[in-house]
């Protein structure tokens, strides 16, 4: 299938190659890879298409009839808990005429012309359309549409919703719409030996916060997230704890699945709130020296996973669009720490902590990709301190060649 125009052009442009070299020599991304209508189309094929996508925790569905609804790359999805206790990601649209499965069917004059909003709950056995009630089980399973006796060739049992590649990593749930794609378990063996003393299997979620509509590329998202260039500059008050020069240099190689930055700090039990402090007892099984490293990996091109020295936090990145995502943010606890007397409190302190750091890389961000929709928006340099921005590149580059069979 031939590519657009634009889309041909940066694929063979010396301008991504640039990018594609090591730190040192390395320049960022051409700036139409995170504003190009075009370039985002492309990118749901090359990405979003083929590699696994976090789509939500596990406490989400908790119970059999447990479900969540989300869109990933256009594509309207159900996660939900079968009767047979498997987490399932489903098609959310009817194989009948197309409707969205949880759509309303019935709203106020005010949201006559609203897209269908995300929804949860407990479905009970069944999912059914509000349009024709068309009924699907938990496993997609058309059991029920009335009034097609009449129809050639019409049996149920030849209707099912398309269903995703499904796998629980730590009680994070992974989707993928290619049926053959490897599986990611042992692509994250590096992620799982790097982080294995914080536990994160046994630790349990806190109700995540979505903030939607915010304004800045999928991949500005992730840079910021691993960038420790910008702690000694954007955060100087507020990430004292963690200096640029305490990132410890990486390799990466062009199939590794998940991009690790890894520093010291310059205390131990340290937190990222205003203490400077762990505000719960430091994990115990942390090493001495684990309780003066910050640890950040992201699997993209989704998920984000960052670790305090007494828990651990989470970012689930949702593209609407090329310069528009939807992030959820949440918080994983060791279960000890959910019964702690004072719980409520202490994380509204750690809560306060992931405020302020918010509170300055979400208008940087929306500034930077502002920037990137300049005539004059440069392919800049990296420094040493974004090592793990430039591995991001390699990852996504390396994607959009396999999609074109370079």
């Amino acid at each position: 299938m031939p590519l657009p125009g634009i889309v041909q052009a940066l694929l063979e442009s010396d301008a991504l190659r640039a990018a594609e070299r090591g730190t040192a020599s390395a320049r960022t991304l051409p700036p139409a890879c995170y504003t190009d209508p075009e370039w985002f189309a492309f990118e749901r094929e090359a990405i979003f298409f083929r590699e696994w996508l976090c789509v939500g925790r596990v406490e989400q569905v908790s119970q059999p009839g447990d479900y969540f609804t989300l869109t990933i790359a256009d594509e309207p999805l159900i996660v939900v808990r079968g009767r047979d206790d498997q987490v399932r990601v489903l098609s959310g649209v009817c194989r009948h005429r197309a409707m969205i499965l949880t759509a309303p069917a019935q709203v106020t004059p005010e949201h006559w012309t609203d897209e269908p909003g995300e929804s949860s709950g407990n479905t009970g056995h069944a999912f059914r359309c509000p349009y024709h009630y068309w009924t699907y089980d938990l496993t997609g399973q058309l059991i029920g549409a009335p009034d097609m006796q009449r129809t050639e060739g019409f049996d149920k049992a030849d209707i099912c919703l398309p269903s995703l590649a499904v796998e629980i990593w730590n009680g994070f749930i992974f989707a993928n719409f290619d049926l053959e794609a490897e599986p990611l378990a042992p692509r994250l063996a590096e992620f799982d030996a790097v982080s294995a003393n914080w536990n994160v299997k046994g630790m349990r979620a806190t109700e995540a916060a979505t903030a939607r509509g915010l304004r800045w590329n999928w991949k500005v998202m992730h840079e910021n997230f691993v960038d420790f260039y910008h702690s000694d500059r954007l955060h100087a008050r507020i990430d004292a704890i963690s200096p640029s020069a305490g990132l410890i240099e990486r390799d990466f190689g062009d199939d590794d699945a998940v991009i690790i930055a890894l520093a010291h700090t310059t205390d131990p039990d340290f937190g990222f709130n205003p203490t400077f402090k762990a505000l719960f007892p430091v994990i115990e099984t942390l090493t001495v020296e684990e309780r003066s490293l910050t640890l950040f990996g992201i699997v993209p091109p989704t998920f984000a996973l960052g670790f305090n020295s007494d828990s651990a936090f989470f970012l689930i990145v949702t593209p609407t669009g090329p310069e528009t995502i939807d992030v959820s943010v949440g918080d994983l606890y060791p279960e000890s720490h959910l019964e702690h007397p004072l719980f409520p409190e202490l994380k509204a302190m750690a809560d306060l902590g992931v405020g302020f750091f918010l509170n300055q890389d979400f208008p940087t961000n929306a500034g930077v990709q502002k920037g990137l929709r300049s005539r004059y928006a440069p392919q800049g340099p990296l420094s040493w301190q974004e090592n793990s921005i430039n591995h991001l590149n390699r990852w996504a580059i390396n994607r959009y060649r396999r999609a074109t069979g370079d």
